[in-house]
């Protein structure tokens, strides 16, 4: 397995370099990732290059069978570049310049970025191109990030052009009527700057769009250059479930394999199932096993210090990482920087160097994911059940938020935690992704709709699958008009139902449903968010609501359609009433699902023809009582079987 951390030698004497290898090879650590932010040390000067610091380290790491993951340093351009091209600079949404001083912070649509970028990239693909040491790439550090420069406006209206292909069309398309914003030349089209901050949401839409699609064409000028020159793989480390900056798959489709970066003690902490999602997320971009290329291993903060790992707890979330597709497990950092912004985010070993009690545990895990991966290296994640990922509803859903209350991550979240909380394994697909391998599909707040994903969700249902989806769906077209027909529009024959009227209700107001049937619990439950009254078109009654003007009518509808069921969620329950509808749905699809589980507990199984390995983890700080699975032998803890008390952070894994 790949095993090791990110290691920033430019920080530290030469002197030191063999000793940090040492440590790392007595971890087991057999990777480190490079370079991601050393562009300055790399290129002192435009077009003078020095690799010799760079070509030691990597030495000095191979002597110890440790290879090395190089990052295009372009996440971070030297202070020189910026002050000789200050075209280069990043413009935030109030058009004010973003000085020198951060990180990600260059212009990429910017042609003198362009050109530097591709000048770094090139140099280094060419210098490493047959380097022994070298396993991979990693293109830049965490994009996505936007601009508002002129630069970007023009490149934007000229991809507006190359779009809709006429001013008429596009006028047509937004809606533009609305306020007089007739445009009768591309250049009087604005980036959505504020003020006013009130821009035409399909201006809004685009706007996004062209984002994603430079920094898409940014990954691809990378990645081509890289293999001109050599066939070694490409990733990019991505950020998990939350960020919705850009496309993700369409930047993963120019990679060899995904990451991303975990830190799940961020600010207030992540639940076990919210780092469950974006660990399927990362998974779904390209239907294969990942990497974690940032794990979190001690506390983390720029200004302020975040709380410290618990004992036991990289070694949870280092194994809820491998149970979810994880191949690759890469520790940030190896060593906590003395200087810079970066002081008090934690690594494997403090300031001055020596080990402590984070480095014996994940040397610890190095010991134990040896033993673990030749069980380990063929399995993968077999899911029955999915959650729909859609970027551009999403980007609506950011311009226009409809609710206060709403997050799409929320959303999303509420179905997912009913799954993970049974144990099942839940794949994150994206939008237009075939569909057909999955029982049940959940696709939450699906504004955008167009008549092939209409098409193929109808297809989907015909042939036998379970189709969730929630309230907006299909309110908009794919330039950010609403619909001219009833809701949900291309939708309405599939589900059996209309949308009859809609609330956004205050964040106080009580508003409750109650399941109508023996299917769904009859004691009222509180909803929040959005209530999509319904009417009846041929569908059958979940829910309804109990007070107010919708008493009595219609929230939660099932509808058969060919082989399968279609059902609308018209607004946002509590977790216990959406557990017991996906539990009612799981059982009526075929899903496979366990009994629910302890809160802190999940159980997670990667499979191959031979083997499954199932995974038991405790999330919490005292111990839970689980049962084990039978016919099994640990591979990870002590032999055991039926009801166990497991430890706080106990993780055991099981062989079957």
């Amino acid at each position: 397995m790949i095993f090791g951390a990110d290691y920033y030698p430019e920080h530290w004497p030469k002197e030191r370099w063999p000793i940090d290898a040492k440590l790392m090879r007595e971890a087991g650590m057999n990777t480190v990732r490079l370079a991601e932010f050393a562009w300055a040390q790399l290129e002192p000067a435009e077009g003078q290059f020095d690799f010799t610091w760079l070509d030691e380290a990597i030495d000095v790491l191979a002597a110890e069978g440790i290879s090395v993951v190089l990052g295009t340093p372009t996440a971070s351009y030297p202070p020189w570049l910026g002050q000789q091209y200050p075209s280069i600079r990043q413009v935030n949404q109030s058009r004010q310049v973003i000085n020198y001083g951060g990180r990600v912070n260059a212009c990429i649509n910017a042609p003198d970025f362009w050109k530097a970028s591709d000048r770094i990239v090139r140099a280094m693909a060419e210098h490493y191109a047959t380097n022994p040491n070298v396993y991979g790439w990693q293109l830049d550090n965490e994009f996505g990030s936007h601009c508002y420069c002129e630069i970007c406006q023009v490149s934007f209206q000229e991809w507006l052009e190359a779009k809709h292909g006429s001013l008429e069309a596009l006028n047509a398309a937004w809606g533009t009527a609305f306020w007089g914003h007739i445009y009768s030349s591309w250049s009087q089209i604005p980036l959505p700057w504020t003020p006013p901050g009130h821009h035409n949401p399909g201006l809004e839409l685009d706007y996004r769009r062209f984002m994603a699609d430079s920094l898409t064409d940014y990954a691809e000028m990378q990645a081509d250059i890289i293999r001109e020159h050599t066939d070694r793989p490409i990733t990019h480390n991505f950020m998990g479930f939350w960020p919705e900056s850009f496309d993700y798959r369409a930047v993963a489709e120019t990679l060899d394999w995904v990451s991303w970066d975990n830190y799940p003690m961020f600010g207030a902490g992540a639940s076990a199932p919210a780092l469950g999602i974006a660990h399927d997320l990362t998974r779904g971009l390209l239907h294969k096993n990942f990497w974690m290329m940032e794990q979190q291993s001690g506390p983390g903060g720029w200004g302020v210090l975040g709380p410290s790992p618990r004992p036991g707890q990289v070694r949870l979330y280092t194994y809820q990482s491998i149970a979810h597709g994880a191949d690759g497990m890469i520790y940030f950092r190896w060593r906590t920087c003395r200087s810079g912004i970066e002081q008090y985010w934690h690594g494997i070993l403090d300031h001055d160097g020596s080990t402590n009690r984070r480095y014996e545990e994940i040397k610890g895990i190095g010991g134990e994911v040896a033993k673990l991966w030749p069980l380990l290296k063929e399995t993968r994640i077999h899911s029955e059940a999915a959650i729909l990922n859609d970027y551009t509803s999403r980007w609506v859903w950011q311009s226009q938020k409809t609710n206060s209350e709403f997050s799409y991550h929320d959303e999303a979240q509420l179905y997912y935690n009913s799954l993970f909380g049974r144990g099942a394994s839940v794949d994150i697909p994206q939008m237009g992704d075939d569909l057909s391998s999955y029982k049940l599909v959940i696709v939450p707040a699906m504004y955008i709709v167009t008549p092939e994903r209409a098409a193929q969700l109808k297809k989907y249902v015909e042939d036998g699958g379970t189709l969730v989806v929630t309230y907006r769906t299909a309110a908009k077209t794919d330039t950010g008009v609403m619909i001219n027909e009833p809701l949900p529009g291309m939708l309405r024959d599939l589900f059996g139902v209309r949308v009859a009227e809609y609330h956004s209700p205050h964040k106080d107001e009580q508003n409750f449903i109650k399941g109508v049937g023996k299917n769904l619990p009859e004691e009222a439950s509180r909803v929040k968010v959005f209530l999509d009254v319904l009417e009846l078109e041929g569908a059958e009654v979940l829910a309804e609501y109990t007070q107010g003007f919708a008493a009595g009518r219609p929230a939660i509808t099932m509808n058969s359609w060919g082989k399968g069921l279609a059902v609308y969620v018209g607004t946002h329950p509590e977790q216990e009433f959406v557990d017991t509808l996906i539990e009612m749905l799981a059982e009526k699809s075929g899903v496979a699902i366990g009994p629910k589980l302890p809160k802190d507990v999940e159980v997670a199984v990667r499979r191959s023809p031979e083997r499954e390995l199932i995974f038991v983890m405790n999330y919490s700080g005292e111990p839970q009582k689980v049962t084990l699975p039978e016919g099994g032998r640990s591979v990870i803890g002590p032999d055991e079987s039926g009801e166990i008390e497991l430890e706080p952070y106990g993780v055991r894994v099981i062989e079957r």
